[in-house]
């Protein structure tokens, strides 16, 4: 990712380190796939997810509770980062060949994801 200087390698990489578990690291690394686009939009724009890479915990590596809404659990950072990217994938993966009528608020990097 070269969107932002600095941080962004170090953000990009703790992102690689948390969705790898779910998406190969080659698609990932490939810009042009919807996965590499939505990684990208992780690290690069989406406020709320910057913001768990900012305040990761430097002794256990750990991010901090999500700080929107989830009464019922589910609200680890990484497990934020996780829905976040799915979504951002999934829109990327259903909008490249034609746009969505309504985005539906997909991809507001400000909202929780859940009121996309």
């Amino acid at each position: 990712a070269d969107c932002l200087p600095g941080e962004v390698d170090v953000r990009f990489e703790l992102a690689k380190s948390i969705l790898s578990s779910i998406t190969s690291p080659d698609l990932l690394a490939d810009e042009s796939t919807p996965q590499g686009k939505a990684i990208r939009w992780i690290v690069c724009d989406d406020s709320i997810s910057v913001q768990l890479f900012e305040n990761q915990d430097t002794v256990s590596g750990n991010l901090p509770k999500q700080k929107h809404g989830f009464r019922l659990g589910g609200d680890a950072g990484a497990a934020q980062v996780i829905r976040r990217y799915i979504l951002a994938a999934f829109f990327y993966s259903t909008s490249q060949v034609s746009p969505w009528i309504d985005s539906l608020n997909f991809l507001s990097p400000d909202l929780h994801e859940c009121n996309w």
